[in-house]
């Protein structure tokens, strides 16, 4: 992800605001807050009359993106953050709507993504100040904790009490929610603090204060590089650390100058591009045998314990703002060495430690073995196709040959099950992006309206399975795009299952009932599917079932020309094996 801009503004004053929503939304927007993404409810009201006064309090407010599903409304904002770097605010309907975004808030907060999340609160008072309550509702609403639901996947909650210190709340939740490791703070409004008259003077808004990027020790950085210089297979192993994709281009050239391997373990950007020369997959199992060492990067699961395990010998190094993933209950992977680092902080200290102290005939020795791995890889992948070539099949491994030959150089993709990295061809930073670690189904739409939203120059590609896309609220997604104008191609790899359901049933179970009886195994059979071509079509888009697999490649082709050029929403419905 982009680092958050670290230019600061000057103080600036605001206009008098009549209520404290109004000063509230004027603040977000001086802090770099773009956009208040927001499923409404009662509480909202004093946000709703502040931007009907906008033309008199002229007051500059984010922009607001209506969102008919919390979960939509948190993926819109995850997405455009992943894509610009930038914090931006959510409201949802105070508990109900706030226990409804609890997944797309462990997205976010699994994946780094810096976020205000916010929910009313039920009225504090049963009658009395303006803003107290009026609805029966108000009652049933009421929790004695609501931010407990949401506590353990948020860095920071707060109710805000009173219109005097909304400017020390707000730098100290969005401070919080930069601050390495990033990910969502949670903050309550009451519905009478933001009703309320705002203090009778003006309001300066002072800018926000950047806070650093975590940098290495440099004995740290001394030991690393004497641990790659004496290795003979050494491999970097990385999941995000293309979440700054600033760092692409230079952890590409570390990796080919010192003969480095790379492995993207089950990458969720585009930490490096799928065409260098060290590249060894998205997995580093079939490398435990040979690696010496392992220098795992922003990778929460660098390898599966019961899978397969690093040899003893093996030396073992992580590197991450986090590196001990602290908000992970249990996590034992072993290591001789923590690093606490951005990426980006990294590779420029451990190249110059390198050039330093590199020993000519080892490199040498290292770089032809890393190659005879990535040869080897290149193999396995082209045996793996080759039946493809003659006799297509409408399979995931087709629909990934299609998309390298079918997408523009300048393609999005925003991946929720099936493109596989093994096969797709994701050379470019900024390029690709999967759902997060903790993985909470209905993620990818969203968050690809969100990117669009982003990057409207840009065609954007919404990668699903069939579960996934059930999960989205689809009929909301759709409405949100035609609402907001960020039209996208959502393809849908139709397969009638939750591939994952079955597949773990049988992984668990290799030698029981549902291994050997019809599939789909139990639990996972979802028909009869919906048309899911008519879903788009119902808010102004164009859907096609596709069946042929011949027609795959044409079919992406005419569905980006149609998002780029015409401004119109598209899904195809690709029937799979």
């Amino acid at each position: 992800m982009p680092v958050q801009s670290k230019e600061r503004r000057d103080t600036q004053v605001l206009p008098q605001s009549e209520a404290v929503a109004e000063t509230f939304l004027a603040l977000l927007k001086q802090k770099g807050v773009d956009y208040l993404f927001i499923n409404s409810g009662t509480d909202a009201a004093p946000i709703a009359e502040a931007y009907a006064r906008q033309s008199l309090s002229h007051l500059d407010f984010p922009a607001p993106i209506i969102g008919t599903h919390e979960n939509l409304v948190v993926g819109m904002a995850h997405g455009y953050t992943m894509i610009t770097g930038r914090t931006q605010a959510v409201m949802v309907h105070v508990s109900v709507g706030a226990a409804n975004a609890v997944c797309g808030v462990m997205n976010a907060k699994r994946d780094e993504i810096p976020m205000l999340f916010m929910a009313g609160r039920t009225p504090l008072y049963e009658k009395g100040p303006l803003g107290a309550r009026s609805g029966a509702i108000h009652w049933a609403q009421e929790m004695y904790d609501q931010a407990g639901m949401l506590r353990e996947l948020v860095k920071w909650d707060y109710e805000l009490r009173s219109g005097l210190n909304l400017e020390d709340v707000l730098d100290r939740g969005l401070m919080t929610a930069q601050a390495a490791p990033a990910g969502p703070v949670y903050l309550t409004l009451p519905r009478e603090v933001l009703s309320a008259q705002s203090e009778p003077h003006t309001v300066e808004a002072k800018p926000l204060a950047p806070t650093s990027r975590a940098a290495p020790d440099p004995e740290a950085i001394r030991k690393l590089a004497e641990m790659i210089d004496a290795a003979k297979c050494p491999l970097l192993v990385t999941s995000a650390s293309g979440r700054d994709p600033e760092t692409v281009a230079p952890l590409g050239e570390l990796c080919e100058r010192f003969g480095i391997g790379i492995v993207e373990a089950k990458s969720r950007y585009v930490c490096a591009s799928s065409d260098h020369p060290y590249h060894l997959g998205q997995s580093v199992h079939p490398y435990l045998g040979e690696a010496d060492l392992l220098i795992c990067l922003e990778t929460e699961v660098p390898w599966l314990p019961e899978t397969r395990e690093p040899r003893a010998e093996t030396r073992i190094v992580h590197v991450g703002v986090d590196p001990l993933f602290l908000d992970y209950p249990l996590r034992s992977f072993r290591g001789e060495l923590w690093v606490t680092s951005s990426a980006g902080q990294l590779l420029g200290p451990l190249t110059e430690a390198l050039a330093e102290i590199v020993e000519e005939k080892r490199l040498s020795d290292r770089a032809a073995k890393i190659a005879t791995l990535a040869e080897g890889r290149r193999e396995r992948r082209r045996k793996r196709l080759a039946p493809l070539a003659d006799t297509p099949r409408m399979n995931k491994d087709w629909l990934n040959l299609c998309l390298n030959e079918a997408l523009p150089a300048d393609a999005i993709v925003v991946n929720e099950y099936w493109v596989d990295r093994e096969i797709f061809d994701a050379k470019t930073a900024g390029s690709f992006y999967m759902h997060s670690p903790a993985a909470g189904l209905g993620w990818g739409m969203p968050a690809a309206i969100g990117a669009a939203l982003a990057a409207p120059d840009r065609p954007v590609v919404c990668t699903m399975g069939d579960g996934a896309y059930l999960f989205c609220n689809p009929a909301a997604c759709h409405q949100a795009i035609a609402m907001h104008e960020t039209p996208l191609l959502t393809i849908i790899c139709n397969n009638a299952r939750w591939g994952a359901v079955q597949s773990s049933t049988i992984g668990v179970f290799p030698e029981g009932h549902a291994a050997r009886g019809p599939k789909p195994a139990p639990l996972s059979d979802l028909r009869p599917i919906p048309d899911f071509e008519k879903y788009v079509e119902a808010s102004g888009g164009y859907g096609e079932r596709i069946e042929d697999p011949a027609a795959v490649p044409d079919a992406i082709r005419r569905a980006i020309r149609m998002v780029r050029e015409d401004r119109r929403q598209v899904l195809l419905n690709i029937i799979s094996e």
